[in-house]
């Protein structure tokens, strides 16, 4: 044995020494004192046993009782420490000479010796045990364990360094051995046939590898027919078995083995359909990241839902989106971008896109800041044009561009992130498999396009719409430039006496801003008051809505996105025809149901239920779009609740 300072260790190897697990404690004291003064200088932990060592081996057997491995007992007016890792040694052996033999029982309480205690050993529940050791290697360990069956079935004693393929392999050799047995061999083929008559080449093909083979090996029965034949088996053996009165110990020994392989069964039945719940999820999560509006955050990624509302997280765990979100963004053919990209914006939120939509994201997003951007750049100017005032990006093309790149920026944040994203270029080079984006370029010459094409902005029609909402005046050349000449001097003179009024102050900018602040702040407190029933709904409302809208969208463009999705009428009267029916319902609907809300009532699930009892109705079932609809009405009745005041 290596030199070592573990007592555990050192009692099991004298034990094997002596030939015997009973160690009188006294010869035990003497023994290893010699071993401490022989071993010190390679172990100083031993140093404690030198001198008289009983007391502080009563203490350290103390501990060692009290975790099982040995027990200290009165025999022959001695005390006898009994070494648990000896016997666990020996049955250990016993299970190796099972795979040799068939005809080894397994080891009992009663082959046990008489001075044993028994009370010292940990009683372990077979179908808790066996599926907690599957996946453990415990090879190592030097316990002793009481296997404890149910249905009345004798314990057996089980070493735990015995791996469960092992134990799974004798229970199966046992099995094997009855239905080899020249009574039982035709008897229970007879039984399966009669019982299963449409399994008839299962049955044959079970028998062929299992029973009917002189080369034994494992049997992994754990899918379709194979699976159920192996099972019904075990089931008619067992039910015979259980008829019997008086039972050997061969009878007890292939009840033990039927409820080891039983409860295997059931772990892998429960495995596998877990396993498959677990793969649908992931196949649903693939579905949903393909669906509007085509970038998740991992917020958004946990808060998915199957066909049924239930959350997908949940069925697959933390370990498992991890594993499939590393998997999907960074498998990938050579030289070719991984299906599913990441990108960042400002605000350092991380978004999940597939490669094949980014293209119709930016499409999408190109076409909906069109509108808002061009409308805010025509105001800013109009206003400039009417104070006589004239921008560099009115004319000017790359100051346009520059200009186009703070708005994008500010109000489309997502589409700013794509458009600088490390991987935009990339796909340029790879072929798009997305048909419905064959007419839109986004690249030039392997570049990216600018934003005024992107956006299909021109500087000259902003300016001129601009320029058609100014006064008559504004077009007569002579007149606008004299007027234009004297409203400049008096900006001039304007700006002249507040610097001077400034500067005559001995109050700084930041005070004024700091009294501003003050006076705001004490404001507030001043009118603080109550917050009203409406007022609470209103702000549990716009809490909802922020979790429901995408970073860098608007409750309108979501609004407005979903309206396409569900409203298919061709012509532009229908169309909003059906916009404001379905719009009256929902306010009907709401004016209704806000009458039994609380604000603490009025939760993300309840206004998703609220919504689906709505689409429900007859009057909307009328639109196939389920889903688009549900969403939209969700949407809707938190527009209108956010926008409740007392004076409603």
């Amino acid at each position: 044995m290596a030199t070592t300072s573990n007592l555990s260790s050192i009692i099991r190897y004298y034990s094997e020494k002596q030939k015997s697990p009973f160690i009188d404690l006294r010869d035990f004291c003497n023994y290893i004192k010699k071993y401490a003064e022989h071993h010190v200088e390679e172990q100083s932990e031993l140093v404690k046993y030198l001198g008289d060592p009983s007391s502080t081996l009563t203490a350290e057997l103390q501990g060692l009782s009290e975790k099982h491995l040995v027990a200290v007992i009165n025999a022959n007016n001695k005390k006898t420490i009994v070494s648990v890792s000896f016997f666990a040694m020996k049955y250990a052996n016993q299970f190796k000479e099972m795979l040799k033999n068939d005809s080894v029982l397994y080891p009992v309480l009663s082959d046990l010796p008489k001075l044993f205690p028994v009370s010292v050993l940990e009683h372990k529940v077979a179908n808790q045990y066996i599926p907690e050791i599957m996946n453990k290697d415990t090879s190592k360990s030097p316990l002793l364990y009481i296997l404890d069956f149910n249905r009345d079935i004798p314990s057996m004693l089980l070493p735990a360094c015995v791996p469960i393929k092992v134990l799974l392999d004798t229970a199966q050799q046992k099995i094997r051995k009855i239905l080899k047995k020249e009574e039982f061999h035709d008897y229970y083929l007879k039984k399966l046939r009669s019982t299963n008559p449409t399994k008839e080449i299962s049955i044959k093909n079970f028998y062929s590898t299992f029973v009917d083979t002189e080369n034994y090996m494992y049997a992994d029965f754990n899918d379709g027919d194979d699976y159920y034949i192996w099972n019904q088996t075990l089931y008619l053996i067992r039910q015979d078995l259980e008829k019997i009165q008086d039972r050997t110990n061969e009878d007890t020994n292939i009840l033990q083995a039927i409820q080891i392989l039983e409860t295997n069964s059931t772990y892998l039945k429960e495995k596998f359909q877990a396993e498959h719940i677990r793969s649908e999820a992931l196949k649903e999560l693939e579905t949903e990241l393909a669906k509007p509006p085509f970038f998740f955050s991992m917020n958004q990624i946990l808060k998915f839902h199957d066909q049924n509302g239930r959350l997908l997280y949940g069925k697959y765990n933390e370990d498992d989106l991890k594993e499939f979100l590393q998997r999907m963004t960074t498998d990938g053919d050579a030289n070719q971008l991984p299906p599913l990209l990441i990108f960042k914006v400002e605000s350092g939120t991380r978004y999940y896109i597939y490669k094949k939509k980014v293209i119709q994201v930016i499409v999408r997003l190109c076409n909906e800041a069109h509108g808002s951007i061009e409308q805010e750049l025509e105001e800013v100017w109009y206003k400039s044009l009417l104070n006589y005032e004239r921008l560099p990006e009115m004319t000017n093309a790359s100051e346009f561009e520059v200009c186009l790149h703070e708005l994008v920026e500010k109000k489309s944040p997502v589409l700013y992130a794509l458009l600088n994203a490390n991987f935009i270029n990339l796909l340029a080079y790879e072929k798009d498999d997305d048909k419905t984006m064959d007419g839109f370029h986004l690249f030039v010459n392997g570049k990216l396009m600018n934003y005024s094409d992107l956006l299909l902005l021109k500087n000259t029609k902003i300016l001129a719409n601009a320029k058609s909402r100014l006064p008559f005046i504004y077009t007569i050349p002579i007149l606008s430039w004299l007027i234009s000449f004297f409203n400049t001097r008096k900006k001039e003179k304007l700006l002249e006496k507040k610097a001077y009024t400034s500067s005559s102050k001995n109050t700084s900018i930041d005070d004024i801003l700091d009294d501003e602040e003050g006076d705001s702040s004490n404001s507030k407190k001043s009118s603080a008051k109550p917050v009203s029933k409406t007022e609470a709904l209103a702000n549990a409302a716009k809490d909802i809505t922020k979790d429901l809208i995408p970073e860098g969208s608007t409750l309108d463009r979501e609004l407005n996105f979903l309206t396409k999705q569900w409203n298919k009428m061709i012509s532009k009267e229908a169309y909003n025809d059906l916009i404001e029916d379905v719009n009256s319902l929902i306010r009907d609907y709401t004016r209704r149901v806000v009458k039994t809300l609380s604000a603490t009532s009025f939760t993300r699930e309840r206004v998703e239920n609220l919504a689906k009892t709505l689409v429900k109705t007859p009057n909307m079932q009328k639109i196939n779009e389920e889903k688009a609809l549900t969403e939209y009405v969700t949407l809707y009745i938190l527009r209108l609740v956010s926008n409740f005041s007392d004076k409603r």
